[in-house]
């Protein structure tokens, strides 16, 4: 009710009120998010993307879906047929066509031992740093992951229109521990195409429109250099495009316009691209 408001053609009012929109959602998730316990926003967006499915949809299909759901194909062998049977290309596979809403991007493990240092620069410096295409070649059709005694493999086969990338940086559900490798990535004309194998659509780009940072390692923040205490009650917050390349950070209710050059300086979580 409240997006069918804010995009009403004839509202009576040009906004929405942000507490009435978190209202809401505390009362259709059923008390899950709410204003007095932090949650995990990937988890809110999954589930806003659900509900809005939900409420929108004609049959089996939604605009939602429409817009951010893709597809891929996963492989899954066992690992203990593979090691009783010589010939390993000769283990038949299960295939699996299943949806997504997401891409879940793997860091590399936190190294154990590094050098120490008490200079700022020289600690960035040692923070292991990871390109966005490495990242992504895990859903090439080639890549093997082996998790719980399976070997799969994943093939995009249909790319939305946006494509949602989830940085899995924390190692608990509390967000006790952290990942802090960097991901290096470009804004604009990122060839998910040819990233990810999709058949017929090699040529396909994608422009960054969202890019939701987390701020927390040992009460310093990479954002200005500030000090923590701004984000200590809420470390999230998003750097949003607004035509071009016009950029604003969006924190709690606090917008303000910002350089590009700001969204390398903090550590992403959540990523919006936009197909050309």
């Amino acid at each position: 009710m409240v997006v069918r408001r804010m995009w009403h053609a004839r509202r009576f009012k040009a906004h929405i009120s942000p507490h009435e929109c978190v209202q809401e959602i505390v009362v259709l998730s059923k008390g899950r998010f709410g204003l007095d316990k932090e949650a995990d926003p990937f988890e809110l967006l999954v589930w806003m993307l659900n509900t809005l499915h939900g409420m929108v949809r004609k049959k089996k299909t939604s605009v939602v879906y429409e817009t951010v759901r893709g597809e891929m194909q996963v492989a899954t062998w066992k690992v203990q047929d593979m090691l009783q049977d010589d010939m390993v290309e000769d283990v038949e596979a299960t295939i699996l066509t299943m949806p997504f809403l997401a891409l879940s991007l793997e860091l590399p493990p936190t190294p154990l031992f590094t050098h120490p240092s008490t200079d700022d620069e020289d600690e960035r410096a040692n923070i292991p740093q990871v390109a966005l295409g490495t990242l992504l070649q895990r859903y090439n059709g080639t890549t093997t992951v082996e998790t719980n005694g399976l070997v799969q493999q994943y093939t995009v086969t249909n790319l939305p229109a946006y494509i949602v990338c989830h940085v899995k940086r924390f190692t608990k559900h509390n967000m006790s521990e952290k990942n802090l490798t960097v991901v290096n990535f470009p804004v604009r004309n990122v060839p998910f195409g040819d990233l990810l194998h999709v058949h017929g659509s090699i040529s396909v780009t994608y422009d960054l429109v969202v890019n939701v940072c987390h701020v927390g390692h040992q009460g310093k923040s990479a954002v200005d250099g500030a000090v923590l205490t701004e984000f200590e009650e809420s470390p999230f917050f998003a750097y949003v495009r607004q035509g071009e390349n016009l950029w604003f950070r969006v924190h709690d209710l606090q917008v303000e316009p910002v350089m590009p050059q700001m969204l390398f300086l903090s550590d992403s979580y959540i990523q919006v691209w936009q197909r050309n």
